[in-house]
């Protein structure tokens, strides 16, 4: 059978074209150090290429994420100690200014010069912003500060934040990067203790203008539980014998020495009369079911206020915290003196039914600032000691905040770890798919490079040929 030449070199040019493509292949695998360069290189493994591509960019980004959602928090853990140590030397101020041997009207207003310091030092740590993000401003606007003070010097403050702490979305789920106002600074606080700002001012006042008052040291009733609201139609009754304007029942009720609830109680306030600056006193009885304040002259309270023009003693009661407040309005806010004093006989109500256990007394003295946790002598020293427990009751509040923000950091590092551990573990799962194999490529591209020679020679010397060689 006669084969034809052009046959021959044409089988010739598509083998050397083979080869050509072959040997240009591996060297651009060799050269770029990937087997995959183009869909047509493996449409399989390039399919699962894709798909590891993706993924790692996305474990990439949660790591990203992550790692500036742990500085962001770092930042507010370190505002926020810069506050716990604002508040500490506040607290130390508070203790030096409560101490008998500062001379009135002297050494104490220098302290409330310190503590405006601090004042405004916390007024700007709210206002603290990351970037162009005010930190503290919740899920509110980034862009407009959220706490403006009012006043000169500042007396209380407008926030424009609110209380949802901002979040991220990191690994698929909603992770809190930041803190709010009330976490941090109490600023709206649901169980009566002040703000930040509100504590500070009043330290300051405190300091500088020396009022004598005091407040129950603690709820008189169960935490969390409010015995003073609205008027009830059917008032619960107080320690189970009398009533009071709102639920539920007052849990501490002015007793005898003996446990017995008295017909009725009574107590005597000596202070100062404003008019006249001379001693004014004062001794108000109550009956077992009168109420805290239900805005009325017959509460506790009402009845304190309405000797106020003599007595110089007004009464307020905080809903929230649970604590009755006596605080001197004379001028220069002398100190006063309230204690238990024996009842008249019939001054409350007989017909009442005692708990079980307990009787009902006859005229005797109650310890009604043993129920409501007020000292006997009140001064600008107790007026102090009471707000070192405010401080305290902030500073720890302060702290419960970047406990959990330490928390959120530790979950964040955990988090960054994971991802770029999965991220690593996939990127090695790739290099298996996508780098060269370069002991396999170099041996290729040697062969390939060899045949390649062969079919050039052996082309050349057919070229070399006439038809009197093939006779």
């Amino acid at each position: 059978m006669r084969i034809a030449t052009s046959t021959i070199y044409d089988n010739q040019i598509t083998s050397i074209d083979s080869l050509s493509a072959q040997y240009q292949s591996i060297g651009q695998d060799l050269s770029t150090g990937k087997s995959l360069n183009v869909p047509s290189d493996d449409p399989a493994q390039v399919s699962q290429d894709l798909t590891l591509t993706t993924t790692i960019a996305a474990e990439n980004g949660d790591a990203s994420n992550a790692t500036a959602a742990q500085n962001q928090l770092t930042f507010t853990d370190s505002a926020l100690s810069s506050l716990t140590g604002l508040l500490q030397s506040a607290r130390s101020l508070a203790v030096e200014g409560a101490t008998d041997v500062i001379p009135n009207g002297s050494q104490r207003p220098l302290l409330g010069v310190q503590v405006a310091g601090l004042l405004n030092q916390a007024l700007a740590l709210a206002n603290t912003q990351y970037g162009k993000d005010y930190i503290f401003s919740g899920t509110g606007s980034s862009t407009s500060p959220p706490i403006t003070p009012l006043g000169n010097p500042p007396n209380g403050v407008v926030s424009t934040g609110n209380n949802q702490a901002r979040t991220e979305l990191i690994n698929g789920q909603a992770v809190q990067v930041g803190t709010t106002l009330q976490a941090a600074f109490n600023q709206g606080s649901t169980n009566g203790t002040p703000s930040v700002f509100t504590l500070l001012a009043t330290l300051r006042d405190t300091l500088d203008k020396e009022p004598a008052s005091i407040e129950s040291q603690q709820p008189i009733n169960v935490t969390g539980v409010t015995i003073q609201g609205a008027a009830d139609a059917a008032p619960t009754l107080l320690g189970g014998v009398g009533g009071i304007a709102g639920p539920p029942a007052l849990t501490t009720v002015p007793l005898t020495a003996d446990n017995a609830v008295p017909p009725s109680y009574s107590i005597a306030i000596d202070g100062t009369n404003p008019a006249t600056g001379a001693a004014g006193s004062a001794t108000l009885t109550f009956g077992p079911g009168t109420a805290v304040d239900d805005g009325t002259p017959n509460s506790v309270v009402g009845a304190i206020n309405a000797q106020t023009a003599v007595t110089g003693v007004q009464a307020s009661w905080n809903v929230a915290s649970q604590r009755l407040q006596l605080t001197s309005v004379a001028p220069n806010s002398p100190p006063f003196l309230i204690s238990d004093v024996p009842s008249p006989v019939g001054g409350g109500p007989l017909n009442v039914s005692a708990p079980p256990g307990v009787t009902v007394a006859a005229t005797t003295t109650s310890d009604f600032l043993a129920a409501f946790q007020i000292p006997n002598q009140v001064s600008v020293t107790s007026n102090l000691s009471t707000q070192l427990g405010d401080i305290d009751a902030v500073i720890n509040q302060v702290l419960s905040a970047r406990a959990q923000i330490g928390q959120q950091i530790q979950n964040l590092a955990a988090t960054t770890t994971q991802v770029q551990a999965l991220a690593n573990d996939n990127t090695t799962t790739q290099s298996t798919i996508q780098d060269t194999n370069v002991a396999q490529a170099t041996s290729q591209f040697t062969l390939t490079q060899t045949a390649l020679q062969a079919a050039y020679a052996t082309t050349t010397r057919l070229e070399g040929k006439t038809l009197i060689d093939y006779l």
